[in-house]
């Protein structure tokens, strides 16, 4: 009998993280560059289990803009990498592909470099123009009264956390994305100038 107890356990104790895992969950992403935000709210099991929070960015920063996207020269290389925007449109892709029920996409820009601003904006919409139509809707790319950049998002959906880590591993795996990063943590030397970007 006691055998019978602790395999019944045993066998809850290794379905339950992957009911859990696996199943859907309400999930409710944000992205906020200006409060340094960037985390997931997933309540598992359609929403019946208790929510966990997964943050990308530490708490202590929160509500404090990300410096990296107010250094204009750094956040303007970074955002010219050839690539990102492609990496970034796969990635909302396949969250619309999960049908959400909110989604919206924020790129306010003040470079104060026109030629690197018209670089993003055309890379940018050369990936919506062949985006499908609530994607491409969802997407707004605006003047900010800031110099640098802001990103803001906002994404709610039901789907498993095993979806939605694939869908974060792929992006933060994507060579592009790579690069951004690289460039965005790296700071400029003022003398040093940016190399010529070419878009085809």
């Amino acid at each position: 009998m006691d055998l019978i107890v602790w395999s019944a356990a045993g066998a809850l104790a290794v379905l339950i993280p992957l009911a859990i895992y696996f199943l859907p969950a309400k999930t409710r992403i944000l992205i906020d560059t200006p409060t340094s935000t960037a985390r997931a709210e997933v309540r598992p099991l359609w929403g019946m289990g208790a929510a966990l929070i997964t943050r990308a960015l530490p708490r202590k920063s929160h509500g404090n803009p990300l410096p990296s996207f107010h250094d204009v020269r750094r956040v303007g290389h970074a955002l010219m990498t050839p690539g990102i925007a492609d990496a970034v449109y796969a990635a909302i892709k396949s969250l619309y592909d999960l049908n959400p029920r909110v989604a919206k996409v924020d790129l306010r820009m003040n470079l104060a470099n026109t030629s690197h601003t018209r670089v993003v904006q055309t890379a940018i919409e050369a990936v919506l123009a062949i985006a499908p139509a609530p994607v491409r809707n969802s997407v707004r790319v605006s003047q900010c009264e800031n110099v640098g950049a802001e990103i803001s998002g906002e994404f709610e959906l039901m789907a498993s956390p095993a979806k939605l880590n694939a869908i974060y591993g792929r992006l933060k795996s994507a060579r592009a994305v790579q690069e951004f990063r690289r460039r965005l943590n790296r700071k400029l030397k003022p003398d040093k100038r940016l190399p010529d970007v070419q878009v085809s």
